[in-house]
């Protein structure tokens, strides 16, 4: 019996570390999909270093990059909703792990020296 303990100990210890594993694969992993409400609206800011193309050019082109990491369509060119603040809105909804990927995205990303800033995300009837 002895002998066979120091193998149950290792058995233990392999399926503890792989149901680690699997828990921490599982709560990092990229589901995509579509939520279940009918839209998500982003309301969004910009900054810019030095862009000389304009508000509406810098907004589309860092929000038609972040939207092309998740791989969504069906989504509306930003329209302006204040100073140099732009709202989105995408169409189904998108779901918890994919609005925390666009955030980051959007806050995150430089794309010639424009960056954003979510000021709102939410999901709801359309």
């Amino acid at each position: 019996m002895k002998a066979l303990r120091p193998l149950l100990v290792f058995v233990v210890a392999v399926a503890v570390v792989l149901g680690g594993v699997h828990l921490l694969q599982e709560a990092t992993e990229y589901h995509g999909g579509a939520g279940a409400e009918a839209q998500t609206t982003v309301l969004f800011s910009i900054k810019d270093n030095d862009f000389h193309h304009g508000d509406a050019f810098a907004a589309t082109a860092l929000w038609q990059t972040c939207i092309a990491t998740i791989g969504w369509t069906g989504e509306d060119e930003p329209a302006p909703a204040g100073e140099r603040t732009y709202r989105a809105v995408l169409r189904p909804s998108l779901p918890d792990d994919t609005r925390r990927r666009l955030r980051g995205c959007i806050e995150d990303l430089v794309v010639n020296h424009v960056k954003g800033n979510v000021v709102s995300m939410y999901s709801g009837a359309a």
